[in-house]
C-alpha cells in the first residue's frame, strides 16, 4: 500500500519527538505548564505586532496562514500599493479571494497603520 511508507515515517518521527522533547524541557502537550508555555504574554503578542483598529482581525486572518506578520509590518506603502500587494498574494501566492468589504477594510488598515507616512520601526 502506498501510504504505508509515509505512516512508517510519522510513526518514527512521532517515537524520536518523545525521546527528545522530555530533553528539551518542553511542557507536556495538555498540561497546564503548556497551557501557559503557548499562550501570549501580552495583546502586543497575540497580534504580532497589529495596532488596534478597524480592519485588525480581518488583516491578521488573511496574512498569518501564508507569513509572518513581521512582513507586513516592516512595510510602508500606499493605499495604492497595498491594492497591488494584494492582487499580486491573490494571483501568485495562492492567498484566498476576499469579499469587497474585508478587502477595503485591510487596504485602509494596512494603508493607516503602515502607510508611506508611518515612520519606521
Amino acid at each position: 500500500m502506498a501510504l504505508r511508507p509515509a505512516l512508517t515515517a510519522l510513526a518514527v518521527a512521532a517515537a524520536l519527538a518523545t525521546l527528545v522533547l522530555p530533553q528539551a524541557n518542553i511542557p507536556a502537550p495538555g498540561t497546564a505548564a503548556a497551557q501557559v508555555a503557548t499562550t501570549p504574554s501580552s495583546d502586543d503578542e497575540l497580534w504580532q505586532g497589529l495596532p488596534p483598529g478597524t480592519g485588525r482581525e480581518e488583516t491578521f486572518i488573511a496574512c498569518v496562514p501564508c507569513h509572518s506578520l513581521r512582513l507586513v509590518t516592516q512595510q510602508r506603502l500606499s493605499k495604492w500599493r497595498w491594492n497591488e500587494t494584494i492582487d499580486r498574494m491573490i494571483d501568485e501566492e495562492e492567498m484566498s479571494s476576499l469579499s469587497v468589504a474585508d478587502r477595503e477594510l485591510i487596504v485602509s488598515y494596512l494603508a493607516t497603520f503602515f502607510g508611506e507616512e508611518r515612520e519606521a520601526d
